[in-house]
């Protein structure tokens, strides 16, 4: 069964990135995303397949960084 929901870690994994850098784009307002829920007494963003697309389309506007 398929997933409808992700933590941070497994959108930045699904998106192609660290969460290192999910966590920049969320903290720059660069990409919209998942409001916070509490999960267990815990403050998570649940990522929809939705939210992912937009994140792998903002990823997709980034110039590759000249090696």
């Amino acid at each position: 069964m398929l997933k409808s929901k992700y933590t941070t870690p497994e959108a930045a994994k699904l998106i192609g990135v660290s969460r290192q850098t999910l966590q920049s784009w969320i903290k720059g307002r660069f990409i919209k995303t998942p409001r916070l829920s509490v999960v267990a007494n815990f403050r998570v963003r649940l990522w929809s397949k939705a939210d992912i697309q937009r994140a792998k389309r903002f990823k997709g506007t980034l110039r590759k960084a000249r090696g």
